[in-house]
């Protein structure tokens, strides 16, 4: 019985079967298949050199139901296979995920070691960096205030000095004045006492003025 590629109707023809039954064996796998240029889906039959001769032909529907109920145990079979190999590669799939949750799950556990290291670091760096700009603050506004008392201890003795200073000119102008008056009783007495010692003859001097006077003149 040679081996030919023919449509699925024309297999079904030519094994008296119904098409279904062709497209249930293609599904159980025990039909090769491939699709022709023109798209059409082709199975490889057995067909023989000639016809049967003289036996009866089976009933279609009998060898229908046969078919069908083969099909059936067939499928039974192929899907507990299946389900068995779906589940297996299932549960490898289910392990691989697993695995790949544990490792994502240990690398997040270790980024937030990180980032909550990270975090605690900038907060000593800020608690740190707001100490020393307190204590900058501080020492700056001690400083200010200090400033401020020497600068009003500076204005203080300013002010001081100016008023001694007024006070010391106010006192050499005064010095002056009495200098100048001074000066002007003591010509005057010289002058006076020159004009008595001219009038009358020399004497010794009676009071302490002419005698201040005659020590200046020579007389």
């Amino acid at each position: 019985m040679p081996d030919k590629w023919m449509t699925i109707a024309a297999a079904a023809a030519t094994l008296d079967v119904h098409p279904r039954t062709i497209e249930r064996r293609i599904a159980a796998g025990k039909v090769e298949t491939c699709r022709a240029d023109d798209g059409q889906v082709q199975v490889l039959v057995n067909v023989p050199d000639e016809p049967a001769p003289a036996s009866p032909s089976p009933d279609p529907a009998f060898e229908t139901v046969r078919e069908l109920a083969q099909d059936q145990v067939s499928l039974a079979t192929g899907s507990a296979s299946a389900l068995v190999k779906f589940a297996q590669a299932d549960a490898e799939r289910a392990r691989g995920e697993l695995l790949l949750i544990r490792e994502e799950a240990t690398r997040a556990r270790q980024g937030a070691r990180l980032a909550w290291s990270a975090v605690a670091l900038m907060a000593a760096s800020v608690c740190v960096a707001v100490g020393w700009t307190s204590h900058r603050v501080a020492q700056a506004d001690a400083q200010v205030q200090s400033l401020k008392t020497s600068a009003a201890e500076v204005e203080r003795s300013a002010r001081q000095l100016l008023s001694d200073r007024d006070t010391a000119r106010q006192q050499i102008e005064a010095s002056k004045i009495a200098e100048a008056n001074a000066t002007g009783r003591l010509a005057a007495y010289v002058e006076q006492a020159k004009l008595q010692s001219a009038k009358r003859p020399a004497t010794q001097p009676t009071n302490v003025f002419q005698r201040i006077a005659a020590a200046i003149t020579g007389d």
